[in-house]
């Protein structure tokens, strides 16, 4: 008996723990989503960023796909490999079905004739959309089909100037400058690369 009540005020411990762990993260987070709403103000120039600035932006980007994760797991997958050297300039290769969920692909390739260019409407990326997973990781992309397969190639790098929404529709308004990650490319902290993303086309 002692034994029992003694495992099991260790997992509530644990229980325990882990809840503050992620509600620590998801505080920190956020805090770091205002933070970057107020820098997005800016000049997306280099100069305009002190060494602390880039600090900021680069923890609230790893807080970003550690995060997102769950929800968005191929996103946090191209922006998390952007942390390593060893990616730069790299074309990697993921099998996966994920975007043959979405409406706007499964368009484009009942129309398919040659090789298309992937651009989502503004709105897709809004946080809990039916298409907010594949547009995040797709978005600017190149879907081609080929050897049975489809094929999406995406070059998992930031442009210079991009506002992009990503609060909640009538609740939150949180505008992210994607040119601040452009910073950190610039500066050599996250690295670009191509992610090609393909599945059997049409499906077994």
């Amino acid at each position: 008996m002692p034994l029992t009540t003694g495992m099991g005020e260790t997992v509530a411990k644990f229980v325990k723990r882990t809840l503050l762990a992620v509600l620590l993260l998801l505080a920190l987070s956020f805090a770091g989503l205002q933070r970057l709403n107020h820098l997005s103000a800016r000049p997306v120039e280099l100069s305009e960023f002190s060494w602390f600035n880039k600090v900021e932006i680069y923890t609230v980007y790893v807080l970003m796909n550690v995060l997102g994760a769950p929800l968005y797991p191929e996103i946090a997958k191209e922006g998390s490999l952007m942390l390593l050297p060893s990616s730069e300039g790299q074309v990697m290769t993921f099998e996966s079905e994920f975007f043959l969920e979405s409406e706007f692909i499964q368009n484009k390739l009942d129309n398919y004739s040659e090789p298309v260019r992937l651009a989502w409407p503004p709105n897709s990326y809004r946080l809990g959309g039916s298409e907010t997973r594949i547009a995040l990781a797709l978005n600017t992309g190149t879907l081609h089909v080929e050897d049975g397969k489809a094929k999406v190639s995406v070059p998992c790098t930031w442009p210079k100037q991009s506002l992009v929404n990503v609060g909640l529709p009538g609740l939150l308004d949180i505008r992210v400058q994607e040119g601040l990650f452009w910073v950190l490319e610039q500066e050599g902290w996250i690295h670009p690369y191509t992610a090609v993303w393909e599945a059997d086309w049409p499906v077994n």
